[in-house]
């Protein structure tokens, strides 16, 4: 047994903290420092996003709504084992060193061959580069095409954390709406248009046509159409998202706008995360082999993991996934269909909203109460979800509205309880 040592410097002389390096840098805001994407994403408080809520200590039945986050019992945990087992008995000696740029070509074969099937398309490993998740993906697509001061049209809502993404590249977020059938393309237009005048450019629109993430919307296939044509004839990216692409009720969405353009200008951006595991960290770029070609090019972060690809792939190959995805289909459908008759039947004079397809979330507009108010007066009651406001670009007053609840993750049994809980929210709001 050995006494520690006090530390010393190299002279011997006992190490003493630097007062003045201390009153230096507690003197110094972080800000001074950040770089301009850090500081309009807002340096320090993670807090102030509007995900954060004050809930009584003694509530012991919360309803989880906020995060787009699959079914917890229903993960694939004993599978997903047995395929990391194989690989470290069988596989070891190339899943413990880096894989590379474009991720594992076993799975990128079986992507390739797994989206043909779907839709009917002539793709191969060269179309796909995998990345530790879709934010990931969308962070190499930033890079490989956004410079300082490129504008990037977005839906009005989106998910913030993608739209946050290509923000830190220094570009221009355009909002547009979005309706029934997808975002608006009359406002599309009009936003280029504008951009052409003002001298700027638009280098990427991004969308997510597929169960829409907040609003539930899927877009037309008119819509898509029309948008890959308006597209191409400015010259601009089309950057899709089809994280919720094959979680359907019923029917599939239309063909993906990568189907419709065959890839020429669109690049399609995918995950294993919602319909498998969020902790998988497995995203990719569907795209024209020039495109995942220039993607590499800017690519820095020693690839993904080969352990975790190769065990995907065995797992994909298996056939277990295409059974798993499957059963969430049914089990999303309930849950929706759950929530959505509960919200009926307590929150009738309270709420609007429209029953979506497939996915993981139900966009509310609130009547006659703001949203934050009974965000607030919900967390009382159990249940957990964010306000509206956090998916606009633009925050504002108008946006006050809307809530948005995913049905993913609580179970069937609590999506009953919603309606009930969220109408006594309400009135006490409303009085």
């Amino acid at each position: 047994m050995y006494a520690s040592a006090p530390a010393t410097a190299g002279n011997g002389v006992k190490m003493q903290t630097n007062e003045t390096s201390r009153k230096v840098w507690t003197e110094t805001p972080l800000s001074n420092l950040a770089s301009d994407a850090a500081r309009m994403a807002g340096v320090g408080d993670p807090n102030d996003a509007g995900w954060t809520w004050t809930l009584p200590s003694e509530y012991p039945d919360l309803i989880p709504l906020g995060g787009g986050i699959p079914d917890a019992p229903t993960i694939p945990t004993e599978e997903f084992r047995d395929a990391l087992n194989a690989v470290l008995d069988e596989e070891a000696d190339d899943a413990m060193v880096y894989g590379g740029w474009m991720g594992y070509d076993g799975l990128r074969e079986l992507m390739a061959e797994r989206q043909n099937r779907i839709e009917g398309l002539d793709l191969d490993a060269s179309n796909f580069i995998i990345h530790n998740g879709s934010s990931a993906a969308m962070d190499n697509i930033a890079k490989a095409f956004i410079n300082p001061g490129d504008a990037a049209i977005v839906e009005g809502p989106s998910f913030s954390g993608i739209v946050e993404t290509i923000r830190s590249y220094s570009a221009e977020i355009i909002e547009v709406p979005i309706d029934e059938d997808g975002m608006s393309l009359e406002a599309v237009a009009t936003a280029l248009a504008e951009c052409d005048q003002a001298g700027k450019t638009v280098k990427m629109i991004y969308t997510i046509p597929d169960y829409h993430n907040p609003t539930g919307v899927t877009m037309s296939a008119a819509r898509r159409r029309a948008l890959i044509e308006l597209c191409a004839s400015h010259r601009v990216l089309l950057v899709e998202d089809g994280a919720y692409s094959e979680l359907y009720f019923d029917n599939p969405p239309p063909a993906s706008l990568y189907a419709m353009s065959d890839g020429y200008g669109v690049m399609r951006v995918g995950s294993f995360s919602k319909v498998a595991a969020t902790g998988l960290r497995i995203g990719w770029v569907q795209a024209r082999p020039d495109i995942t070609s220039a993607l590499s090019k800017v690519r820095f972060d020693m690839g993904t993991s080969p352990i975790l690809l190769r065990a995907m792939a065995r797992y994909v190959e298996s056939g277990a996934l295409e059974m798993h995805v499957e059963e969430m289909r049914e089990l999303y459908a309930l849950k929706c269909r759950t929530l959505c008759d509960s919200l009926e039947d307590h929150c009738g004079p309270y709420v609007k909203f429209t029953r979506p397809d497939g996915g993981f979330f139900l966009w509310l507009e609130c009547i006659g109460a703001s949203a934050s108010d009974v965000r607030e007066a919900a967390a009382e009651e159990g249940l957990i979800f964010p306000s509206g406001v956090t998916f606009f670009n633009d925050p504002g007053k108008s946006h006050d509205r809307y809530l948005r609840l995913a049905f993913s993750s609580a179970s069937v049994e609590q999506m009953a309880e919603v309606g009930p809980r969220l109408a006594t929210a309400f009135r006490r709001v409303a009085d």
